[in-house]
């Protein structure tokens, strides 16, 4: 998520951590056979102007 914040908005990675972190959820997906998959949802309307 926040390699993508820094290439696509053009954020330093600091700011995009602190971005993150405050409006980042983090939902559990999948549970299989001691796999976990885990997605990172931010809403789109913080990046607008």
């Amino acid at each position: 998520m926040l390699d993508w914040i820094v290439e696509m908005k053009g954020l330093k990675r600091d700011d995009a951590y602190m971005l993150a972190s405050s409006v980042m959820d983090l939902v559990v997906t999948q549970v299989v056979d001691g796999t976990k998959g885990i997605h990172a949802l931010m809403p789109k309307s913080v990046f607008k102007k």
